[in-house]
């Protein structure tokens, strides 16, 4: 058998293998921060559709029974269904599912007489409700709190503290300063 050492073999060479690997790494730098970003913004979306599912159910149930804490023949809401209003809007059909979003560590919808919410920024609307909606969420990050008050308060209360550790109590999104994030849904 002869060998022709004059054949070209039909391989890519070490330079041609480092300029693609070089142009698929610069690909995935820029690619990957926006997967990310997608990702997060998924998650605060989630949230407010499912803030906006609520506050709807909480209108339906007060257009239905005429006040916040009743039922059907009138009957009162217990301690632990007001505190659980979420899993209570289920059982009467108002919602498909809990109130449980992608943001923090848990979340529930509860009826207080004791939340006061500034929602034009300045003024406590609530002051002299019986009963106050609101969405508790726990263990949002800084981030995730600002984004979210952003796409719900942003023309009424933006968000007022520069970094975590401070206290934002303007507008409809409630922040303590660590990780619980309360949304004004309702009063009466």
């Amino acid at each position: 058998m002869k060998i022709k050492y004059n054949q070209k073999a039909n391989a890519f060479t070490l330079i041609e293998m480092i300029g693609v690997l070089a142009v698929i790494a610069i690909l995935a730098a820029l690619l990957i921060p926006k997967v990310f970003e997608a990702i997060n913004n998924a998650r605060v979306n989630n949230t407010i559709v499912s803030y906006n599912t609520v506050k709807a159910a909480c209108i339906d149930h007060y257009a239905k029974f005429g006040a916040i804490d009743k039922t059907a023949n009138g009957v009162t809401l217990t301690a632990a269904q007001l505190a659980a209003y979420d899993t209570t809007l289920l059982s009467e059909g108002f919602l498909d599912k809990p109130f449980i979003i992608k943001v923090g560590t848990n979340s529930f919808v509860q009826v207080t007489n004791t939340a006061s919410y500034l929602l034009d920024g300045t003024i406590n609307a609530t002051s002299n409700a019986t009963y106050v909606v609101e969405a508790v969420i726990q263990g949002v990050p800084y981030a995730d709190a600002k984004d979210i008050n952003d796409r719900l308060d942003s023309d009424k209360a933006p968000f007022t503290f520069p970094a975590s550790g401070t206290a934002d109590n303007a507008g409809r999104v409630k922040w303590d300063g660590s990780s619980a994030l309360h949304i004004y849904l309702s009063h009466r």
